[in-house]
């Protein structure tokens, strides 16, 4: 839809160009524009202006011409002589230099921003053409000139909506060799989006007034809602930009700044000159003009590292400063490769689209994804604060220094970012056992989506802007970050970032593929076939299970090991030669026993493999995939399983806690799947009330929250919740409501109690109410681990709409990040329906709920079973709402209604489902999420129908009150 919107706005402006070019032209007949280098206008000559020297440092703030109004002939025929038609930018001409000022008039209520720049061109091959990305710019001047400062004559500008494309066409061929000039003069607006160049508001809590500020936010495709260019990543240049602003204000870009003076084409405004960039793509440029605070540090390697906030938060920068430092100073040893600029800026942004983004030398965060204030943010927040920034910095090599050729190999960018956060966590913040929790937060969960057959490859095939941002998902980030940790197993910490090592320095400043990586990381070891081992994993989507068959005579145990492809139903058809691999991986399968034997086998793309392993497994265990470092299930024989629940209840540290997480996870997807019996699985949870590690509790709590959501709406909801409160009771009693002990411990103890104050625990519920009672009405203060628990489980007890409001008004005031959220999730679980409707119509009010924020909120209330049908009807509703206001390309929209209906399990909501995407056919960006959806909703329903009823004899049989 964002197409569409385009080209009713090209055509509507017309009329509005020509009234305005009227009220412009009587200005410059009697000679008191104040704009006084604003083009002429000629609808027949389209070269417009002073066509001299350097236009890098003026702006007109006019208001539009003839040139933007030109609507694109149609053409129906695909030729080489027509390359806008072609979605990809030839490499005929391409950019060497940007020269860009920018002038953002974002105050006292204004919302447009008005540019210049000269972009400096080498030709490589002759050609009549330049093609260059522009979206919702209104282009009001377009010069060529030659390097002796010669006007090149162009045919009439044109545009091709289409593919987002400003045409510039000469009348005598540019030549190969031949190095041109063009000055291109544009203005836009601040308010469309928040991406591209915006505008954003926050209150100051200090001064209790409302200020303003400018950022841009660029990946994958917006820079050029910003400044034309050639907005691709392997098109890389060098950078010189300009920031106008007004004195009580600082500029901020990706290099550090030279000067600051009066602008000379008003000295009531500044401008701030940087240095010229290093070599970089168009989505990491970064423009900023705000009223921030910084705190400041220097590495061993003598980078400042400066981290900015908003004036009344900048000393909830220094948590995310100390991280900053230490990951770039390990960053740097560990690659070999030293940060190449001068500073390392970092930026809370009051409204920001993603959790962060990478830009060279000025990295923006969502707030709640860098401020920390330790008296009111949680433990999981301080972790979420660390492994982002961790994530952040390391693009500073991984996607900057080298950077992908192109969105087909994004997880380049962003697996190996997602991995390298847990390795700089993890020196950081030692006791957090960061590197075991990886299997918790990354490699397990997206097991579920990777598990479905409308999953995707690691390396996709991307095209449109659609395509490529849907593409930044799980199985780029999570999938490339576990298949990366998989081979850092296999070839050694050492050797792997030796291989990484010669990988930035072979291609720095440049582009590269996934092979380029392979191949790196092969010479380093030889003994290992990385390309044929890696393609396995990124070229095909999917992964396998390992099928385990044991035989043990005397001392020893024979193996049989068979890998098949995993899907989260087993009855699932598909065809395995649609995968060059036919869906099979090469498997570096390692175990270890019950009596402390180790080793490891491969399993290079072959359906079985038998080995023997000395010892006698009759009456112990072996456990694959060591560590939970490889990227497949494993199905043991029945005797297995039993013998590791039956020693787990007698004795639950015979394991490490990452051993027993991968078991469990493992065992109830493969239950879910109907690869093994429910009984068994449900068995290995028999020991959990005498377990203490968050990592089991982590897995358990994710299996039982997928068997409690299919049974709320029928099944066995009664057994199921009195058996998994006696499993939870033991071990909350043990911990209690204090909030003390380590990190893990803090962890765990918040999904404990809400496993059972959601089971309705009678006295952890009145635990919560007591608590949040004396925090309405005594203003106690709630720990802050505890305090989402508090607020959800208080206000789901609460009928009063009086409480509700407090808890708004807190929101409303408050100025911790963290502390907003909380506060927005608690307001999302009142049973009250008619609040939940006026939390829907706050959530459109930009004033009330931050655009950041809108989807997060809806999505808050369908976790609500009182407010599941609410928001899939609102949503329904609003559906045309959400189109105009994010458009189709948003992938935030895409994923909206898929996160609302995941535990849709009956045919009448298929149907309805199924309805509503026929209606509304367009789904852009979140295409591939429907058919998840669709995928997730068609497996419930199966899984109801063949699991419910054998979970609810288990069931009964366990707690021994069948009827």
């Amino acid at each position: 839809m964002e197409g569409k919107q385009y080209k009713k706005y090209a055509v509507n402006k017309r009329i509005v160009y020509f009234v305005g070019f009227l009220f412009i032209a009587i200005p410059i007949a009697v000679g008191v524009l104040v704009w006084h280098f604003m083009p002429k206008c000629d609808e027949n000559k389209n070269v417009i202006g002073d066509s001299g020297g350097n236009q890098g440092d003026k702006i007109s703030t006019s208001t539009g011409s003839a040139l933007t109004t030109v609507v694109s002939t149609p053409i129906t025929t695909l030729s080489l002589t027509e390359p806008w038609k072609n979605l990809r930018l030839s490499r005929d001409v391409l950019p060497i230099h940007y020269n860009i000022t920018l002038y953002p008039d974002f105050y006292d209520n204004q919302s447009s921003f008005y540019g210049n720049e000269t972009i400096e061109i080498m030709v490589h091959r002759t050609t009549s053409y330049i093609l260059i990305h522009y979206l919702y710019l209104n282009m009001t001047r377009t010069v060529l000139r030659d390097s002796n400062n010669n006007e090149i004559k162009i045919k009439p500008l044109r545009s091709y909506e289409e593919n987002q494309f400003w045409i510039i066409e000469t009348e005598s061929p540019l030549q190969a060799g031949q190095t041109v000039f063009l000055d291109l003069q544009f203005d836009g607006s601040l308010t469309r989006a928040i991406v591209g160049f915006y505008k954003s508001s926050y209150v100051n809590s200090i001064t209790n007034l409302t200020r303003h500020m400018v950022s841009s936010k660029f990946e994958p495709v917006s820079a050029r809602r910003a400044f034309p260019c050639f907005d691709e990543p392997n098109i890389k240049a060098n950078f010189t930009v300009h920031l106008v602003h007004r004195n009580n204000y600082i500029a901020l870009s990706n290099m550090p700044d030279e000067t600051t003076l009066p602008w000379s084409e008003d000295n009531s405004l500044m401008k701030t000159d940087f240095k010229v960039s290093v070599k970089m793509s168009t989505y990491l440029v970064c423009f900023i003009v705000c009223d921030f605070d910084h705190l400041e540090n220097t590495t061993k390697h003598g980078v400042k590292v400066r981290t900015y906030s908003t004036p009344d938060r900048v000393n909830q920068t220094k948590f995310a400063l100390d991280i900053a430092v230490h990951t770039m100073e390990l960053y740097e040893d560990l690659f070999g490769v030293p940060y190449p600029l001068p500073k390392q800026d970092m930026i809370g942004i009051p409204n920001f689209v993603s959790g962060a983004m990478e830009h060279w030398g000025l990295i923006t965060y969502r707030e709640v994804n860098m401020l920390y204030d330790p008296n009111e943010a949680s433990s999981a927040n301080l972790q979420r604060v660390a492994v982002v920034i961790a994530h952040e910095i390391s693009h500073q090599w991984f996607g900057n220094i080298v950077t992908m050729d192109w969105w087909d190999d994004l997880w380049l960018n962003e697996g190996f970012a997602s991995f390298m956060e847990y390795i700089g966590v993890d020196s950081f913040r030692p006791s957090w056992d960061m590197m075991e929790q990886f299997s918790t937060e990354d490699a397990l969960p997206v097991m579920t989506t990777d598990s479905k057959v409308s999953s995707h490859p690691i390396i996709v095939n991307v095209q449109n802007p659609n395509q490529i941002n849907e593409v930044f998902d799980n199985i780029s980030y999570s999938k490339g970050a576990s298949v990366i940790r998989m081979l850092e197993s296999v070839m050694g910490r050492e050797r792997f970032f030796e291989g990484v090592g010669k990988y930035l320095k072979g291609f720095e400043w440049s582009n590269a593929k996934t092979d380029d990586l392979w191949a790196k990381l092969g010479n380093v070891e030889p003994s290992l076939t990385v390309k044929d081992m890696m393609d396995t994993w990124t070229r095909q989507m999917g992964f396998p299970y390992i099928n385990i068959t044991v035989t043990s005579i005397g001392s020893k145990t024979t193996v049989k090991a068979v890998q098949k492809r995993f899907l989260a139903d087993i009855n699932t058809n598909y065809d395995e030669n649609e995968s060059d691999y036919r869906y099979r991986w090469h498997v570096f399968l390692d175990y270890v026993t019950s009596d402390g034997h180790s080793g490891n086998v491969w399993m290079n793309r072959v359906d079985e493999k038998i080995f023997d392993v000395p010892t006698n497994l009759t009456n112990g265990w072996i456990k694959f995939n060591v560590n939970q470092t490889g990227f497949y299930r494993v199905l043991y024989p029945d005797n297995i399983w039993k013998s590791i629940a039956n020693q787990l209840e007698m004795n639950p540290s015979i394991m490490r806690d990452v051993e027993k997480s991968g078991l469990i996870n493992d065992a109830f997807n493969l239950a879910r799947g109907g690869y093994l019996s429910y009984d068994l699985a449900l068995g290995l949870t028999r020991f959990l009330h005498k377990e203490m590690g968050h990592l089991p509790w982590e897995s358990a709590y994710s299996v039982m929250s997928y068997i409690t959501h299919m049974f709320e709406l029928g099944g066995d909801y009664s057994n199921m919740r009195i058996y998994i409160l006696r499993k939870v009771k033991p071990v909350m009693d043990a911990i209690g409501w204090k909030d003390d002990g380590n990190h893990l411990q803090k962890l765990m103890r918040s999904n404990i109690i809400e496993l059972a104050c959601r089971l309705g625990d009678q006295h952890c519920l009145r635990n919560a109410t007591e608590k949040f009672r004396n925090w309405i009405e005594n203003g106690a203060s709630i720990p802050p681990n505890l305090r989402s628990l508090v607020y959800n489980y208080g206000i789901q007890g609460s009928d009063s709409e009086d409480d509700w409001n407090f808890m708004w008004d807190k929101y409303t005031r408050e100025t911790v990040p963290q502390e907003q959220i909380k506060l927005l999730y608690g307001l999302s679980r009142t049973r009250s329906v008619w609040l939940l409707r006026r939390y829907l119509e706050y959530a459109k009010d930009e004033s009330k709920v931050k655009a950041q924020d809108f989807f997060n909120v809806i999505t808050y209330i369908s976790r609500n079973p009182i407010g599941r049908s609410l928001a899939w009807d609102w949503v329904r509703s609003n559906w045309e709402y959400l189109v105009q206001r994010f458009t189709v390309f948003s992938r935030s929209l895409g994923r909206l209604i898929p996160s609302i209906i995941i535990y849709f399990n009956t045919e009448f909501h298929l149907k309805e489902v199924e309805s509503f995407f026929k209606l509304y056919p367009d789904a852009g960006a979140g295409e591939r999420a429907r058919e998840q959806a669709l995928e997730s909703i068609r497996g419930n329903i199966a899984w109801i129908s063949n699991y419910q009823d054998t979970i609810s004899k288990w069931l009964c049989q366990e707690l021994k009150n069948c009827v």
